[in-house]
């Protein structure tokens, strides 16, 4: 039996450029690492469709903010709207409609308090003004 990627060499996982609006949220996914070509092909396939999905849900509620306070971050009533994305399958992810802060790690829905767990942090972010990123 031979084990898959046993004798691949490692190298430093790809990242994505910040230049790409979704790139903050894959590079707080899959934060660098050493690994191997199938990981690094697999982190740039799978977790480029995670990473859109969460971005793209990002950008809907964000429209849907705009298309009621203005597209002027300046005059929204609160100047980082939380948000709990949970576009991926079971796990909430709390989120910011106007700075790139994202909380990566997630919170499971199936546990009862995960939900709530993911809106206590955008709501901590919000009432911070944007300083908790933690």
């Amino acid at each position: 039996m031979t084990e898959i990627g046993k004798n691949e060499k490692l190298k430093p996982s790809t990242q994505f450029s910040m230049d790409n609006p979704w790139g903050a949220y894959w590079n707080a996914l899959f934060p660098p690492r050493v690994v191997s070509p199938w990981i690094d092909f697999k982190r740039r396939s799978s977790g480029y469709n995670v990473a859109r999905r969460l971005w793209d849900q990002r950008e809907h509620f964000r429209r849907a903010y705009e298309a009621v306070y203005g597209p002027d971050p300046e005059g929204w009533p609160s100047q980082h709207p939380g948000v709990v994305l949970d576009e991926v399958l079971w796990i909430a992810h709390a989120a910011c409609l106007r700075c790139r802060w994202f909380d990566a790690r997630g919170h499971y829905m199936k546990d009862p308090d995960g939900l709530w767990g993911a809106l206590a942090l955008a709501r901590r972010h919000e009432t911070s003004d944007g300083s908790f990123v933690g």
